[in-house]
């Protein structure tokens, strides 16, 4: 209902509405005059049959009933004719007529004037195939018309919901980050404040504040960004030594899930490996794998293996797990939005927010995963040119 009520408020309805009026008048302009020619054309090959008849009664003054029968029988010829003259044809005054000389043998006798009623051809006009075709044509544009701006309104407004609900989370996620920088402070004082701890501990403390740090930052960071171009945000990636990240988000994870058993390979022959993906984003991407992989694993033995492999232009990070695995039949709709699988509140947004990540650096995410055996996450990130490596060497080849 509100949908309609926008339409007739642009006045989409009213523009084709007019259009559809205006064809129909030009149909049953074109109808009707089609009519009245075809009804001068049926009288004219009548009266031919019997021309030779009627122009001798009229030149020997012969009998008239055959020539009056003939007449009167032009109304069966065509149901529009209402008055036809012989004898004095110009006395006959209407608005559509017709008149038809008459000879014999090359001797003009006259003429026949026939009258057409206006009304006899209107209806004779709207009932005629022509005017039904141009009808049913007329409407199935106005439908289509119709349709055509329904669904192009209706896209708008989508985009308009989009836009706004993009503006909203904005300001939810303005919001959030500014609002947790207040116990985020406290947490930061506690760690300075803390000599209880021991360095283990207070390594992991300190490296989760900056993760929560970090993501605050990121949070308001894109939100001024957002609310500024009213666009997607494009972050500039700094690059990272993808080795000291996952080690910190290992030890991290190892403490909290001590019952989990996770092992680290390294299959590399670089000193450093560097990302171009922004470290907040890459966390985010890892944990979310990590975090993927904790809730399939069983109560017991419960393991994942973290490993690293270098390829010529990318890097190969192997994240496996024992848990329950995922339906073959599954894996291709996981990494699309709002698509989980055994959560009972998931909201499908990690492994759609990881791809999506790593498509955007020019990267991939792959799943490989079979029931009861467990599942292989594969991320293929580009490794960064050699112009971004070495400032420098970048610009002397320039």
């Amino acid at each position: 209902m509100e949908n309609t009520k926008v339409l007739s408020q642009n006045g989409m309805p009213g523009k084709w509405l007019t259009v559809f009026v205006l064809v129909s008048i030009a149909v049953a302009v074109l109808s009707f005059t089609f009519e009245v020619q075809r009804a001068r054309s049926s009288v004219e090959q009548y009266v031919g049959i019997w021309e030779d008849d009627i122009a001798r009664a009229k030149l020997f003054q012969g009998d008239p009933s055959l020539q009056n029968k003939i007449l009167s029988q032009l109304k069966e010829v065509h149901p529009a004719v209402v008055k036809s003259e012989v004898q004095k044809p110009e006395s006959l005054q209407c608005l559509f007529s017709t008149q038809v000389p008459i000879t014999l043998n090359s001797l003009p006798a006259g003429n026949i004037a026939v009258c057409f009623g206006t009304s006899e051809l209107a209806i004779k006009a709207m009932t005629s195939p022509l005017f039904m075709l141009g009808l049913v044509l007329g409407l199935m544009f106005l439908g289509w018309s119709y349709r055509r701006d329904f669904m192009a309104r209706l896209h708008e407004q989508k985009l308009e919901a989009e836009l706004a609900l993009s503006r909203e989370i904005s300001q939810i996620s303005r919001q959030v980050a500014h609002d947790i920088r207040g116990p985020l402070m406290a947490l930061t004082t506690l760690s300075q404040l803390s000599h209880e701890m021991s360095s283990e501990k207070k390594e992991l403390f300190d490296h989760a504040v900056s993760r929560i740090k970090g993501i605050a930052e990121d949070l308001l960071s894109r939100s001024r960004k957002s609310s500024v171009t009213g666009s997607a945000v494009v972050v500039t990636a700094n690059q990272q030594d993808l080795t000291s990240l996952l080690e910190s988000l290992l030890k991290e994870y190892r403490f909290s899930n001590p019952q989990v058993n996770f092992t680290w390979h390294k299959h590399i022959h670089s000193p450093e490996v560097k990302v171009t993906l922004d470290s907040i984003k890459l966390q985010r991407v890892v944990s979310n794998l990590l975090n993927n992989s904790l809730e399939a694993l069983p109560e017991k033995e419960a393991s994942i293996n973290l490993t690293l492999m270098e390829r010529q232009d990318h890097w190969l990070l192997q994240i496996m797990d024992n848990g329950c695995g995922i339906p073959e039949e599954i894996l291709p709709q996981l990494t699309q939005e709002g698509v989980s699988y055994g959560k009972e509140k998931g909201n499908g947004l990690g492994l759609y927010d990881a791809k999506k990540a790593l498509q955007s650096v020019g990267g991939d995410l792959q799943i490989r995963s079979r029931v009861g055996v467990g599942t292989q996450v594969v991320l293929s990130i580009p490794k960064p040119a050699h112009s971004e490596l070495d400032p420098d060497l970048g610009a002397a080849h320039s």
